[in-house]
């Protein structure tokens, strides 16, 4: 499984990418949402974790790319430290599938993707 994280803190992106390689998955990470919609269009992501608060581009912002412009159905986890509900709300409505807020452990994160996995093995 392919996944595509995107954060602006590299202190979050390089735990997370080596939990997730250590359970088979092949991670690309990046610090720049620009640069993840050219990744993504790179490398077909089976899984996208993006944070909400980054410069230049938000989250929500590449949320609505991937869901708007490519018509995208990809599995969007979002990770970040914004408890806004308004925030939460327009990211559920954008069509994300989860929705974890920081700071959190990696095994609630892998358990997440986990099930997710699952559900969509299944249905």
């Amino acid at each position: 499984m392919r996944v595509l994280a995107i954060d602006d803190e590299q202190l979050v992106l390089l735990p997370l990418k080596k939990r997730l390689e250590e359970l088979g998955y092949k991670v690309s990470t990046t610090t720049d949402a620009n640069e993840g919609i050219g990744i993504f269009n790179r490398i077909k992501p089976d899984l996208v974790i993006v944070d909400i608060n980054m410069p230049d581009v938000s989250g929500i912002e590449f949320i609505n790319h991937i869901r708007i412009n490519k018509n995208s159905s990809t599995p969007i986890i979002v990770l970040s430290g914004n408890t806004s509900p308004d925030v939460i709300t327009e990211a559920f409505k954008l069509g994300i599938n989860d929705y974890i807020k920081k700071p959190t452990s990696l095994d609630e994160i892998c358990a997440r993707i986990k099930r997710l996995n699952i559900f969509f093995e299944t249905h």
